[in-house]
């Protein structure tokens, strides 16, 4: 193995260290990164012609471009320092041997994420694992190039991410943003017995209390872009391209905003079904059965995508434009919220306005997002005439989102 060039990422505030090792030492820690984290994209199989021919390429001895990895913050403490000093000193910079040292520590500790490259070291582990024998001691001794990042915070993780997975089958935002702060969430922390649910046990996400992680993404990227409209590709390049999408962002203010989201969330629901007592869906109380409601409790209607982004989008607004001068006013208002009338008749209000939406809008799930926006506009805005009335604000927002979208 040869660390050959080291080059300083002012952009993200990192160093680029390129080393040259053999396949053989590259499946030494390969195969444990690709499989550490549990929402890393699977091999893609659209792509399996392409992956075929570059297992045929590779074990005739081609060359092919740098895979791209990153120290884990595991290692944060000790290379904080040496890439601090290496980018203020610039090129007479004379301590890389530490910084090495550091990098083939992590290798060995397995402390490594891939940026870019996953798909290769798929497939260098399919040969590797090839049960038939194909690969021969030339294989395993031929050389590959592997640039490392160290020093990264993890927004500068993300953006590279973002600048580098730009191919036919580029990860997306949503991934990267679950992957970014999937150490921030942890249920041991969480107050209240909230409970986040991931990966496998996202379909069993009932009750009160229980939220799917992927939608506290979907919220935390609505009050990150003040609109509750899921999130496009092509709009999200275009605004990295324009606007330095990430640069606006800091990993720990962002992440603590995510916490405080999830919480005054969390609040606003348990809120309302203590007030309601616990409501629950009874057909016979409707003069018109609802076929398939939006939900059957307060938890089912409340603990999911749309409300959540509505709710993530208006605390946005709010706070933007002056009506809370902090996220955190938002939560200190939320006990005061309250039924000005008998609560089955306003979630009556609420599921058939949620049906008719259903039943015209061209894409559902946008509009419903877009409603609940308005209704939290309604609930919370101090200005708004039926200001934390939980009866009416559901009807206000009907009125607003039809004069919008009518």
């Amino acid at each position: 193995m040869k660390f050959y060039s080291h080059l300083i990422d002012r952009k993200i505030m990192g160093v680029n260290i390129g080393v040259e090792m053999t396949i053989g030492e590259y499946l030494k820690f390969a195969p444990k990164v690709i499989h550490k984290n549990e929402f890393q994209r699977r091999k893609v199989k659209s792509a399996g012609k392409t992956y075929d021919l570059l297992r045929k390429d590779l074990l005739n001895g081609c060359i092919m471009p740098p895979i791209i990895l990153a120290v884990t913050d595991r290692y944060g403490a000790e290379l904080d320092d040496l890439v601090q000093l290496a980018i203020q000193t610039g090129p007479a910079y004379d301590g890389w041997e530490a910084v090495d040292a550091i990098v083939e520590r992590a290798m060995a500790d397995n402390e490594l994420l891939i940026l870019d490259g996953l798909q290769r070291s798929l497939t260098i582990e399919g040969i590797s694992a090839n049960r038939e024998g194909e690969a021969s001691p030339t294989f395993f001794n031929q050389v590959i190039r592997v640039e490392i990042y160290v020093g990264l915070s993890k927004t500068g993780i993300l953006y590279r991410m973002l600048t580098l997975n730009t191919g036919q089958t580029p990860m997306s935002f949503r991934h990267q943003l679950e992957i970014l702060y999937y150490d921030y969430i942890d249920n041991s922390d969480l107050p209240n017995g909230i409970i986040v649910l991931k990966e496998v046990e996202e379909k069993r996400a009932r009750g009160t209390g229980r939220y799917k992680y992927t939608d506290i993404i979907d919220m935390f990227y609505a009050f990150s872009t003040g609109t509750p409209m899921p999130y496009d590709r092509q709009a999200l390049v275009g605004e990295l391209r324009e606007m330095d999408f990430l640069e606006r962002y800091s990993y720990k203010a962002d992440a603590d905003d995510m916490r405080v989201l999830l919480l005054m969330y969390n609040d606003l629901i348990t809120r309302v079904d203590n007030l309601s007592n616990g409501w629950t869906y009874q057909p016979e109380d409707y003069a018109e059965v609802i076929a398939r409601p939006f939900g059957a409790s307060v938890s089912s209607i409340f603990a999911r995508p749309q409300p959540m982004s509505g709710f993530g989008a208006e605390c946005k607004r709010l706070v933007s434009n002056g009506a809370y001068a902090r996220l955190e006013d938002i939560g200190e208002i939320l006990p005061e919220l309250n039924f000005s009338g008998d609560p089955t008749v306003a979630f009556d209000q609420l599921l058939t306005i949620l049906n008719e939406i259903a039943q015209r809008a061209k894409k559902i799930g946008d509009a419903q997002r877009a409603y609940f926006q308005f209704a939290m506009r309604a609930l919370l805005l101090p200005s708004s005439d039926t200001y934390l009335d939980l009866s009416m604000c559901w009807l206000k927002a009907q009125t607003d989102y039809e004069m919008m979208y009518a």
